[in-house]
């Protein structure tokens, strides 16, 4: 997003267009400007992992692998909540496999500061499948 100041254009670094930024290169599937909204330390959790990623190589391996193996999912935001540095999204992931449609519905909670993702916390039902390491 950008803002018109005195000194002319400026990227808005506000949690909640970082956050609303991640969730337009999900959309359009780009892994680099997914990683690039991420600390370089960052943290991401989600009820499928057995544990938390870390860093910008973990998240690139996190997006590759969705794309991969989903090559038309999507996220459709519902609302976002913004406070201070934190931002809640709720959203529903969607997608098609052979024979079989999918929708996911998500919480997901970010922590966000000097504009970029320093964690990341997926909440959804996993149906009870096992973590994946």
């Amino acid at each position: 997003m950008l803002d018109v100041t005195a000194g002319g254009w400026k990227p808005d670094n506000s949690p909640r267009a970082v956050v609303a930024a991640k969730f337009a290169a999900v959309n359009r599937h780009s892994v680099p400007d997914i990683v690039n909204l991420y600390s370089p330390d960052a943290q991401v959790t989600a009820s499928d992992f057995c544990k938390p990623r870390r860093g910008r190589a973990d998240v690139q391996r996190i997006y590759q692998y969705l794309f991969d193996t989903f090559p038309d999912i999507v996220a459709e935001v519902h609302e976002y909540v913004a406070e201070g540095d934190r931002v809640a999204v709720r959203f529903t992931v969607r997608s098609r496999l052979p024979g079989k449609t999918f929708a996911v519905p998500i919480m997901d909670f970010f922590t966000v500061r000097n504009g970029m993702i320093e964690s990341d916390d997926g909440i959804f039902d996993t149906r009870g499948r096992p973590c994946s390491p």
